[in-house]
């Protein structure tokens, strides 16, 4: 797997593990937090949400949050 696959996964095991659904919306610090703590950097954090906001899969909400838009398939 390539790192951005690695962090895709990450970012998304993380919105699995905060339980999160579709129009829910989550602050962006619970997400990238422990994944900085588990070794993926900003940058990294970053391009996979921004290809997940492109996908429209999330969106970026007002106050640091983010919005899921579609449930997060196994």
């Amino acid at each position: 797997m390539s790192r951005f696959e690695d962090t895709e996964a990450a970012v998304i095991d993380r919105l699995r593990t905060m339980k999160a659904a579709p129009e829910m919306t989550v602050n962006l610090f619970d997400v990238v937090v422990p994944l900085n703590a588990a070794g993926f950097s900003q940058e990294e954090i970053a391009d996979v949400l921004s290809a997940l906001e492109q996908d429209r899969i999330v969106e970026f909400a007002s106050g640091n949050r983010l919005r899921l838009l579609k449930v997060l398939h196994q």
